[in-house]
Parts: C-alpha cells; sequence; structure tokens
C-alpha cells in the first residue's frame, strides 16, 4: 500500500513540472513499479502494444506502397519520353547532315526512305524538290512518277496528327480535278481577294504546267497579271507562258493587251528576249492602234529588263525623235527620260526640260517618292558625266535630293555582306576600302 501511494504521488508530481516525454517515461516507471500487483495486466497490454505497433506498421507500408508505384510509374514514363527525344533528335540531326550534303533532286529523293522520317522533314523535301523543278533545273515529268516521291507525297497525306493540315489537304483536293481554265478563274478569284494562298497557288500553277493545255492571249495576260498583283513568279509557269505567247503574239492586234502582257513582265522582271523580240515586230504595225500612253508603258518595261536590240533601237530611235513633254505630265517625262536615260538613248534636249529650274520647283518637291528622286539623280549624273555636249541645267549641290537614305533589297545586302568580308580577309585593315559610299547618283558604291 505504501508503495503504491509513492508511485501515486511520483506520477502527480512529474505530470506538473516534466516535459511530455519524461512524463511518459515516469508513467512507465510507476506502473513497472507495481508488476508484483498486476503483473497479468501488464503483460497484456505489453502484447497489445507489439500488435498495435504491427498494424501501424503494415498501414505505412500501404501508405507509401502507391507513392512508390506512382514515383516508378512517373520515373519510367520520364525515362521513355526522353528516350523518344533523343531519338527523335538523332534521325533529325542524321537527316539535317545529309540534307545539306545532297548536291542533287536524286539525293534529296533518297532522303525520303530514311527511316522515322517526320512529317516537317518531308516537307522540307517536298519544297526543295519542287524549288529545284520551279529553277528549271528538273523536269515534271521526270519526278512525278519516282517511288521515292510518291513515298513522301503519302507520307504528308496520311499525317493526321493536326486537324487543320486534313482540313487543307481536302480544301486543295476539290481544286486537283479543275480543268485549265477553271483554275485560272480560281487563280483571279484569289488576286481580286488579294489572298496569295502559296500552297494552293503553287498547286494550281503545277497542275497548269501538268495539263500542258495550249494558254490563249487572255489567259497568259490574266495569269501573269494575278502574278504580279500576288506578288508570286512562278519560273515554270512563266516558261509555260512564253512558250504560248510565241504562237499568239502575231495573231493578236489588241495593242492594250499586248502592253497589259509587256507591262506584267516587266514588274516580274522576266526577261525573254524572244518575247521582246516578237512584240517589238508589233509595235510598226499599223493594224495595232498604240497610244502614246502604251508605247511609254513598253519603254519603261524595256529599261526595267535591260532590254536593247536592234528591233528595239528602231523603236527607241523614232520614239525618242518625236516624243514631246506637251503630250504628258512632267512625272510621265521624269520615267520616259529615265528609260531613255538607261537604254542608252536620251538625248540632251530631253535633259534639260526636265532640269529645268522652274519646273522642277513647281513639280519635283511636292510629287516625288524616292524611286523617283532616285531616277532623278541617275539622270543628272548621265548628264554631268556621260553627255559630252550636255549644255543645260543641273540639279543644285545643296538639293534635298542629295540626302535621300537608300535602303538595299535583301539580295543586294547578301551581295555586300560576302564582299565585306571577302575584302575584310584580303586586306590587312578595313581602312583601305570603303563600302555604302553614296555618290549621290541614285545608287551606292
Amino acid at each position: 500500500m505504501t508503495m503504491l501511494q509513492f508511485s501515486a504521488m511520483l506520477y502527480t508530481a512529474t505530470a506538473r513540472i516534466a516535459p511530455r516525454s519524461s512524463w511518459r517515461f515516469t508513467a512507465l516507471v510507476a506502473c513497472n513499479s507495481s508488476t508484483t500487483v498486476t503483473g497479468e495486466q501488464s503483460a497484456a497490454s505489453e502484447d497489445n502494444n507489439t500488435n498495435f505497433s504491427k498494424i501501424q506498421a503494415m498501414q505505412k507500408e500501404k501508405e507509401q506502397q502507391p507513392k512508390d508505384m506512382s514515383f516508378q510509374t512517373t520515373f519510367h514514363m520520364t525515362e521513355e519520353r526522353n528516350s523518344r527525344k533523343k531519338q527523335l533528335n538523332d534521325n533529325n540531326t542524321v537527316f539535317f547532315k545529309q540534307f545539306q550534303a545532297a548536291k542533287s533532286v536524286n539525293d534529296l529523293l533518297d532522303l525520303a526512305v530514311l527511316p522515322n522520317l517526320s512529317i516537317n522533314n518531308a516537307l522540307k523535301l517536298i519544297s526543295s524538290i519542287t524549288n529545284q523543278i520551279n529553277s528549271g533545273k528538273l523536269q515534271i515529268s521526270d519526278i512525278e512518277i519516282d517511288e521515292r516521291f510518291i513515298h513522301l507525297r503519302k507520307l504528308v497525306k496520311s499525317d493526321e496528327s493536326s486537324e487543320v493540315k486534313i482540313h487543307k489537304i481536302n480544301d486543295f483536293s476539290k481544286y486537283s480535278q479543275l480543268s485549265t481554265s477553271a483554275m485560272i478563274t480560281v487563280i483571279t478569284s484569289l488576286r481580286e481577294k488579294k489572298d496569295r494562298n502559296t500552297p494552293l497557288l503553287k498547286m494550281l500553277s503545277y497542275n497548269i504546267v501538268k495539263y500542258n493545255i495550249a494558254l490563249n492571249l487572255n489567259q497568259c495576260a490574266t495569269l501573269l497579271y494575278s502574278m504580279v498583283i500576288l506578288n508570286f513568279p512562278d519560273k515554270v509557269l512563266l516558261d509555260k507562258i512564253a512558250s504560248d505567247l510565241l504562237k499568239c503574239i502575231p495573231k493578236n492586234k489588241n495593242a492594250a493587251l499586248n502592253k497589259s502582257i509587256i507591262t506584267s513582265l516587266g514588274f516580274l522582271r522576266y526577261k525573254n528576249t524572244d518575247i521582246l523580240d516578237a512584240f517589238c515586230n508589233t509595235l510598226f504595225m499599223k493594224s495595232i492602234d498604240y497610244k502614246f500612253l502604251d508605247y511609254s508603258s513598253i519603254l519603261q518595261t524595256f529599261a526595267a529588263l535591260q532590254y536593247k536590240s536592234q528591233k528595239a533601237n528602231s523603236f527607241l530611235e523614232k520614239f525618242a525623235e518625236y516624243i514631246s513633254p506637251f503630250e504628258m505630265s512632267w512625272i510621265e517625262w521624269l520615267d520616259v527620260t529615265w528609260a531613255l536615260t538607261v537604254l542608252d538613248a536620251v538625248k540632251p534636249r530631253h535633259i534639260q526640260i526636265l532640269l529645268d529650274p522652274v519646273l522642277m520647283e513647281k513639280n519635283a518637291f511636292n510629287h516625288l517618292n524616292i524611286a523617283k528622286k532616285l531616277k532623278l539623280l541617275n539622270i543628272n549624273a548621265v548628264a554631268q558625266f556621260v553627255l559630252k555636249d550636255y549644255e543645260g541645267p543641273f540639279l543644285k549641290k545643296n538639293s534635298e535630293f542629295n540626302n535621300i537614305s537608300i535602303i538595299k533589297s535583301k539580295e543586294k545586302q547578301k551581295y555586300t555582306n560576302v564582299l565585306f568580308e571577302t575584302l575584310t580577309e584580303m586586306l590587312s585593315s578595313s581602312s583601305y576600302f570603303k563600302i555604302n559610299l553614296d555618290t549621290n547618283m541614285g545608287f551606292l558604291l
């Protein structure tokens, strides 16, 4: 009894002043001190504690198992994804190395049989092969029967990874069976909408050339004008049009139609001397009623294409002799004078009228865009350094035309960059040469 009272006192005192862990330890000491009285109860308690510990361990194991399984699944999925990504990168690396090393269309077609060729890479191959066809290095008939090219087309068409691609293929399929005249109508519709749908335009151009139906003069004019408006100068289709034009031009008596075709050729920068010679033959036909503005447009096209020939010279001599500034505005006179200057047919009187200070002050500053100002600088330079018998006025040295910023086209800028790199490697210092030097003549050196 005395022992039980002591244990109770020890339990109470410890609960008040000791931490929780010490309190539990003291309670166990108190319980152990009474084992002589309650031995069977203590044994049962120990069994219960053991069972409870086992149950807790089992529950922890069950709770941990899903987490471990989830972690393992995620780990395996990540590994698989990384493996696929690595394989794709390896395939792309192999493709790009061989693609860059390809020197012929046959080399490009060999890439079509690479294992696991992606849709994007297949499209690159088709695009590159199409460019080869457009450049005239390959005939369409040679490529469309090649099994490798057929495989590429099937690969692209079978791609169902994107609903947009499928929708486009379905959209284009309705144009594939159209007649030549119907396809020209579609191109005209795209032109009127200003819709430069390049894939559709390429397909239509390809089919027009493939069907090889002879085009009449109106169809040729429509296609050329559409190419200008849509900025789509397809080389293969242009060659097809040129071939058909040679058969149509001698039979045509419509001056406006001829002018339209020649002007479109100028905008497209498509120089075919056979076509231009054939049109020159029509310029002196009395049966064709060319207007003065028709002649002016044709002259400017000849200048844009740098077209010079014996037939053209006959036309230029007569045109330069009879032309009068009273038949046109000052700006139109500027265009005509520039064309004659480029074609080496300009006379001192043409430039003298153009650079008259009174007319310059009245017209030039308010109406000239950059292209017109550059033309004026070209003409002024020819008057200064080429025409020995020119005694007329020049542009003022402090004129605002001398401060024009000339923007190069992308192609010219590439050539300039290559030239700069070459000169830098050849010469020890960049001080030995200069680039982009403004000549005040309408061009840079």
